[in-house]
């Protein structure tokens, strides 16, 4: 193609027609930038169309993550609404002197405050796309806001949730500790919420012969200021972690909603 521009450029030249080659010139050079243009314009759209499948991917799997996280947080919730039912059931025997708890209630509803949960966060799909710049050629820019402020938000969680259980080390186990464990069961754990099965570990305390015959004074504890000044502690470390859950459970629910929309 090139060459046969060559002999017609060289062809007028000889003839002497010089305006009709400046003309011809002319629209060779327009012909030229108009393919450049359409390569480039070519080339964009390529490109668009990379990024875009990169950014459906993107939500694709950020979709599978979130799935995880509200998977954990319905397990959180579950965690500690149970946990202030029991702190609720406790601090009413506390403050009610006429009626007696009896040491395997007061086993199964203290046993469950031993635990703690420890938060998790699905993020290796954001913070990939996020390491690799991915998001600069991403076009749901308030989308990606959003999502942005989920992930940012997660350390919310994480504190409320260390709350509880600095305070399950600093106050209730040394409270705890008092009483001797003999008054422990293979069902003293039937009210705690774990992600792991722990039943083996009571039904391995329940058979160790316990000789000593002790019985726990368990009203000791129970009926003290101390023990009642735990349970509004943790009650409302609970009830504050509670509601980081379920503000992070609505953020969740609304960007799978935009996702959605998106797809």
């Amino acid at each position: 193609m090139l060459k046969l521009f060559r002999n017609i450029r060289k062809k007028l030249l000889e003839q002497g027609k010089t305006a009709n080659y400046l003309k011809y010139a002319i629209g060779e050079i327009v012909l030229v930038v108009i393919g450049i243009l359409i390569a480039l314009q070519i080339n964009t759209w390529n490109e668009n169309r990379k990024a875009s499948i990169v950014e459906d991917n993107f939500f694709k799997n950020v979709l599978i993550d979130l799935k995880k996280d509200e998977e954990k947080l319905t397990y959180y919730n579950k965690f500690y609404s149970s946990r202030i039912s029991y702190l609720d059931t406790l601090l009413t025997y506390v403050r009610n002197p006429n009626i007696i708890m009896g040491i395997d209630k007061f086993g199964m509803y203290t046993e469950p405050l031993f635990y703690a949960s420890d938060p998790t966060n699905n993020a290796t799909t954001f913070e990939s796309a996020k390491t690799s710049g991915a998001f600069n050629n991403f076009k749901e820019k308030e989308l990606l806001k959003d999502l942005s402020q989920y992930y940012a938000d997660f350390p919310l969680i994480e504190q409320s949730f260390s709350s509880v259980l600095r305070f399950i080390e600093n106050q209730f186990e040394p409270l705890m500790y008092i009483l001797p464990e003999s008054y422990m069961t293979d069902e003293t754990g039937a009210l705690v919420i774990n992600e792991g099965d722990i039943q083996d570990f009571y039904d391995k305390i329940a058979s160790i012969k316990d000789y000593r015959n002790l019985t726990p004074n368990y009203e000791s504890v129970l009926r003290t200021s101390r023990m009642e000044n735990y349970l509004i502690g943790d009650m409302g470390r609970s009830f504050n972690a509670l509601g980081k859950i379920r503000a992070r459970q609505a953020m969740l629910n609304k960007l799978k909603n935009e996702i959605k929309q998106y797809d």
